[in-house]
């Protein structure tokens, strides 16, 4: 067997680990399926410096008041426009 198609065998076996993995942890009854989500969150977590959906705002607690948020679902201005000057 070349080198080449030991490295596809085991691509394809580690690809169908996977599938299992993800298939037991989604059930989460038995220990077994527990430690797959384990496994299967701890190797797709993504660093906080690398995952470009975070949020600044958000991160450091920037985001809306409880009156801005109203304001904002009632479709008014969250931020009045009266002190821009022109």
């Amino acid at each position: 067997m070349s080198q080449g198609a030991k490295s596809q065998r085991r691509q394809e076996w580690a690809a169908k680990l996977t599938i299992w993995m993800a298939g037991r942890s989604s059930r989460n009854k038995s220990l077994l399926d527990k430690f797959c989500r384990w496994m299967v969150l701890r190797e797709t977590a993504v660093a906080p410096e690398h995952d470009f959906l975070r949020d600044e705002l958000i991160d450091h607690d920037e985001g809306f008041d409880p009156d801005e948020l109203e304001r904002y679902q009632r479709g008014e201005d969250v931020y009045p426009h009266d002190n821009i000057v022109s």
